[in-house]
């Protein structure tokens, strides 16, 4: 996962942008393709061969064979989610806010019924990404967490404020899919409290809350999370 330091790796089809060039290139090499979608907070899932299969989707996750192949997506708070399968052979790259909770199960099953995963066989890396510590949510979002992902999923603050733990809800689905705790890691940094990474929810902490997103967009750093098959 690419830090704020390399720079602003936002993607949409038919957008160039030198930097997310330059950082994905030096790091696929002569003998790696990158493959990528452009985001919409969905649980959209594609299983590929080639990186061209993609050209103009619209998803937020990447499932292949293809040892050449990089998936790539992006994420600024939420959550990348990493997968692999090592006795298959399939690995992939997924990005899962709070809209998209549940992309991970999609994974999960694309894996089994395309790939003819074991989901004993299934590995999964929560990257870093927005804590509790940070991320408030109204009393709509958390009821909505609480019901659909448990109750861990959800912190209470001592002044009453609620928070959201994507680590959390992720576990839950995980267990509930079957895949087994010892097959999941979950990294400890937060986006948020983190400087290193960027951030939407504290770079634009200071901006006005009636700024459109098109415009709010621009002061926060997207970063580049990938998977890359090493034999």
């Amino acid at each position: 996962m690419s830090l704020l330091s390399a720079g602003n790796m936002r993607f949409e089809w038919g957008m160039h942008n030198p930097a997310r060039e330059k950082f994905l290139s030096e790091n696929a090499g002569s003998s790696h393709k990158i493959a990528a979608v452009e985001l919409i907070h969905s649980k959209t899932v594609y299983s590929v061969n080639s990186a061209q299969e993609l050209n103009g989707l619209k998803g937020d996750g990447i499932l292949t064979q293809n040892k050449a192949l990089i998936p790539v997506v992006t994420v600024a708070d939420c959550m990348p989610l990493f997968l692999c399968d090592p006795v298959r052979g399939v690995f992939g790259t997924l990005h899962s806010g709070w809209k998209g909770t549940g992309i991970v199960l999609e994974a999960v099953h694309t894996a089994v019924n395309v790939y003819g995963s074991s989901v004993k066989d299934i590995c999964v890396v929560m990257g870093p990404h927005i804590h509790s510590c940070c991320y408030k949510v109204d009393d709509s979002r958390a009821a909505l967490f609480s019901s659909e992902f448990g109750s861990e999923s959800v912190a209470t603050f001592s002044d009453g404020t609620k928070s959201l733990s994507l680590a959390a809800a992720n576990l839950f689905l995980l267990r509930k899919a079957g895949v087994p705790d010892e097959n999941i890691c979950i990294r400890n940094e937060c986006t948020c409290c983190d400087k290193r990474f960027g951030s939407f929810r504290r770079q634009t902490a200071g901006l006005p809350s009636d700024m459109p997103f098109c415009e709010r967009k621009n002061y926060f750093t997207v970063q580049a999370a990938w998977t890359k098959w090493s034999d």
